[in-house]
């Protein structure tokens, strides 16, 4: 079964290290992929990446939270990774329309009350279903 590790993206390249063998190449990266496989040239093993694209490194992180809108409306939504000033998450199809760039939003998250402080945030884009937030200051 293939490892996963998280990797930096910088100028749309990566720099790609086996954890098997330990040997490095930089790896090409389409815009808005967001994992993708790599085999080793050297040892042909297979690894699954995780891509970041973020200055401040991102923590995975999944699980159904509650989104709370500016006039109080519950969403459930999945969350993917947070960062110290921010977290990504899914929505469905049917509450996408529902969220809008710079709506105030409350994430509240009831298998870890803490994982999320107080929760306010400001959506900063939407791609599809991916949502992306960062921390009201």
């Amino acid at each position: 079964m293939p490892k996963t590790k998280t990797f930096r993206v910088i100028d749309g390249r990566m720099h790609f290290t086996c954890y098997n063998c330990g040997a490095k190449r930089m790896v090409g990266v389409a815009p808005g992929t967001r994992r993708q496989s790599i085999h080793c040239q050297k040892c042909g093993e297979l690894s699954r990446c995780i891509l970041n694209r973020r200055v401040e490194p991102r923590e995975s992180q999944c699980g159904r939270v509650l989104l709370f809108l500016d006039d109080g409306r519950p969403l459930e939504v999945d969350l993917f990774d947070i960062s110290p000033n921010g977290v990504g998450f899914d929505v469905s199809p049917r509450d996408a329309r529902k969220i809008t760039p710079g709506r105030d939003v409350e994430l509240r998250c009831p298998w870890s009350p803490n994982l999320l402080g107080k929760g306010r945030f400001v959506i900063r884009t939407i791609n599809g279903r991916r949502v992306g937030a960062f921390r009201r200051a």
